[in-house]
């Protein structure tokens, strides 16, 4: 009896543990993240930058005023003309208008044979020191000479009346029918290529075929001048010169004019620029005429010269002589 009561007992000991195996559930453990290992870089969001905006007015650039392009002047080739002696009397150089000129022949030039030169140079009010002054050249002479091939001569002088130097005057002659009528114009330079407040300088033009009624003198011509400037500066130009000592001599209808230049200046010259121009008894132009002395005349020093002449107006009694040079720099 006593064994079997042990048996019982230990039978249901092993039940009971059976049960507790297949009845009670195991708790379930919460997954822990496992944290992400350093790499040595740290991410971080950072905030956009502040961005200073400067704003700014700009100034305005000044709007360029259109500058109009001159154009070449023709020029037509007179009696004694020299491409030197038209280079210094338009401000311009021998070089520039063989460039313009190409196939010209400076020892063969022919009276009335066309040459292009460059337009006179412009003065920038922007650069030029001081105010601007207007010229005040008024046209003081005009004459017309029929010559005895047919052509004709239109000769007259232009005086500066303002306070200060002008060069490069350039004149327009309209040429006018009896009843008033514009038969045709001519532009004209003016030979003296510096003119001092109250001097004169004389112009010419030559017509080989000139309008009929004009030619027959029933009108005479208009001038207007239609170009020129204030002396801003001489440059490398002066007017040092005297000129104490001409003698006038006429016969028939040539003239000659002969006498001494003087450098009355502070400097060396070079390419001394003669202008002389004729009048006869009546005051009314004649004629002018140019020479260039090339030669180097030092400070002092003194220049015989002999300028010969034919004018077209006849008879002279008198004359003006207006002379000019190129300094040389030492």
């Amino acid at each position: 009896m006593r064994k079997l009561m042990l048996c019982l007992l230990l039978v249901g000991w092993l039940l009971a543990g059976c049960q507790l195996d297949d009845g009670e559930m195991a708790p379930t453990e919460t997954a822990v993240p496992s944290p992400t290992p350093s790499i040595g870089v740290a991410f971080a969001t950072r905030a956009a930058p502040t961005v200073a905006v400067l704003q700014t007015t700009p100034t305005p650039l000044p709007t360029p005023t259109a500058t109009p392009t001159p154009t070449p002047i023709i020029y037509p080739i007179e009696s004694g003309d020299t491409l030197l002696g038209i280079a210094i009397q338009r401000g311009t150089t021998v070089e520039e208008i063989l460039a313009l000129n190409p196939g010209i022949v400076p020892e063969n030039l022919q009276i009335g044979q066309p040459v292009i030169l460059p337009p006179p140079p412009t003065v920038n009010p922007l650069l030029a020191p001081g105010t601007a002054v207007p010229i005040q050249v008024i046209v003081s002479k005009i004459h017309a000479y029929q010559t005895p091939v047919g052509s004709l001569w239109l000769l007259g002088e232009v005086t500066n009346a303002g306070e200060t130097a002008v060069e490069n005057i350039q004149v327009e002659i309209g040429l006018l029918g009896a009843d008033g009528r514009l038969l045709g114009s001519v532009q004209a330079w003016v030979a003296t290529a510096i003119i001092q407040p109250g001097e004169r300088g004389p112009f010419g033009a030559l017509l080989n075929e000139p309008p009929s009624e004009f030619a027959a003198g029933n009108a005479q011509p208009s001038v207007a001048v239609i170009g020129g400037q204030s002396v801003v500066a001489l440059g490398n130009r002066t007017l040092a010169l005297t000129v104490p000592d001409v003698t006038l001599t006429t016969s028939n209808d040539s003239v000659s004019l002969s006498g001494t230049v003087v450098n009355a200046g502070e400097t060396a010259v070079t390419q001394i620029q003669l202008t002389a121009t004729f009048y006869d008894a009546q005051g009314n132009v004649t004629g002018y005429q140019q020479q260039v002395l090339a030669e180097e005349l030092g400070v002092g020093a003194e220049r015989p010269f002999q300028l010969e002449s034919a004018p077209p107006g006849g008879a002279t009694v008198a004359y003006t002589l207006h002379a000019e040079a190129q300094t040389l720099n030492n």
